[in-house]
């Protein structure tokens, strides 16, 4: 009796540490266990950690692939952050990307599961994933199932239109019926207005491309937009107020259109014949047109040139010498001369054009005379000083004319006999008076 007792006893406590091992460790099944045979087992495998929101039904030891090999297996599977944290296990030898994105999808229509390596649609691969790297949310995504494919389709057939397809068909053969030619030009036209787009192409994208840029500019210009549209409605506003005004004045406006076509009209042949008639004077006018330049920049300058401005005048100021006599005798000798208030007996320079000007030479040794000598003295050395008694002057009551000498007569100039006394050209009739008078 005591040994079976004890037996029972053993039995007990030996279930009781089982349940207790197993309780402890979480059992989860056969198929968390490493399974013999599954790739990537090795103590040399290399590890990755995957984050994905939804595993749906993959389970641990299901295959890795890249383009469609298997290089490993799933290994452990844990919940982080609200989302799956699946490990996974590489065989020793196999490159994965960097550039590598994971997603989760069925291998068969059977329902077997794999988690699949490669880099994105239209990307090649580059660089080598580093032993340990997780790939984050944004680098995995899972296919849809083939449950979830079906449930999809279930519901577009049953609550999605499917069952109208048949009226619509019988509605648009009721609409085409009879109507034949009209479809068929209908098409034609379209499909010459597929082609006239299809050559178009370039400038339709060049045009799309501009307004891309005129966009961009807008949207630079968004503050100055804005501030634009705040104002137009107070000018709005203003011009409708002032639209009885505006319709005014367009009105006399048109008026005034009319009144000026109208003497256009009228005045159509004068205005021609103005016209031609200012032909000639703007035709003289173009050209002088050089010389007219130069001729409007001396008159800015008159009485001087501008060379003579530019170097005489520095900044503001500018430097003049000039002697000027204004004495009786010498006024009478140059600007009175041949006038009433001029020496009499001075010679007169002729003028090119004057009938003597031919026969006129200078003599720098007479100068203008000064007259008579004085009266000679009397035998005592006394001069008479006494004047003798003039008669009235006459009265003067036509203008008073240059002095002009007498003309000479027309042809050759006379020949004059010069001596070798005589160093000058010239008249040498009379001689000098002593002190340079004539």
């Amino acid at each position: 009796m005591s040994t079976m007792t004890n037996t029972v006893r053993r039995f007990v406590v030996i279930g009781s540490c089982v349940a207790m091992t197993v309780t402890g460790c979480a059992f989860q099944g056969l198929n968390s266990l490493p399974l013999p045979g599954a790739v990537g087992r090795g103590s040399d495998a290399t590890i990755y950690h995957v984050e994905v929101a939804n595993i749906a039904t993959l389970e641990s030891n299901s295959p890795v692939m890249m383009n469609d090999v298997v290089v490993g297996s799933v290994g452990r599977m844990d919940v982080k952050d609200w989302h799956a944290n699946v490990e996974i296990r590489v065989k020793p030898g196999v490159v994965v990307p960097a550039n590598a994105v994971a997603s989760v999808g069925q291998t068969s229509l059977l329902g077997s599961m794999h988690l699949a390596l490669n880099p994105p649609v239209g990307e090649q691969p580059s660089g080598t994933l580093a032993p340990g790297s997780t790939l984050s949310l944004n680098e995995s995504s899972t296919y849809p199932s083939t449950e979830q494919t079906l449930s999809s389709l279930s519901t577009i057939v049953n609550g999605g239109g499917l069952g109208q397809i048949g009226d619509v068909i019988h509605s648009f053969n009721l609409t085409l019926s009879g109507r034949e030619p009209q479809i068929r030009e209908l098409l034609t036209r379209l499909d010459d207005f597929v082609g006239v787009l299809d050559a178009q192409h370039d400038d339709i994208i060049a045009a799309i491309e501009q307004l891309n840029r005129v966009a961009s500019t807008f949207a630079g210009q968004r503050d100055v937009i804005e501030r634009a549209l705040k104002r137009i409605p107070p000018a709005l506003d203003t011009l409708i107020q002032e639209r009885p005004r505006i319709t005014t004045a367009l009105e006399r406006l048109g008026d005034f259109s009319d009144t000026a076509t109208q003497l256009v009209n009228d005045t159509q042949a004068d205005l021609v014949r103005n016209l031609a008639n200012l032909e000639p004077a703007l035709k003289s006018l173009s050209d002088v047109g050089p010389d007219l330049g130069r001729s409007l920049a001396y008159a800015t300058t008159f009485p001087y040139s501008q060379s003579l401005i530019d170097r005489a005048i520095k900044g503001d100021y500018m430097n003049l010498f000039v002697i000027l006599d204004l004495t009786y005798p010498r006024l009478k000798r140059t600007l009175f001369a041949g006038t009433r208030w001029g020496q009499e007996d001075a010679k007169l320079v002729p003028a090119p054009g004057d009938p003597w000007y031919l026969n006129y030479s200078y003599d720098p040794l007479k100068l203008a005379g000064t007259g008579p000598p004085p009266a000679a003295p009397d035998a005592l050395g006394v001069l008479d000083e006494t004047p003798p008694p003039s008669g009235p002057l006459p009265l003067v009551t036509e203008p008073v004319l240059p002095i002009s000498p007498p003309p000479a007569p027309m042809g050759a100039p006379a020949p004059v006999d010069l001596s070798a006394s005589q160093i000058f050209a010239g008249p040498y009739g009379v001689a000098p008076a002593p002190g340079g008078g004539n």
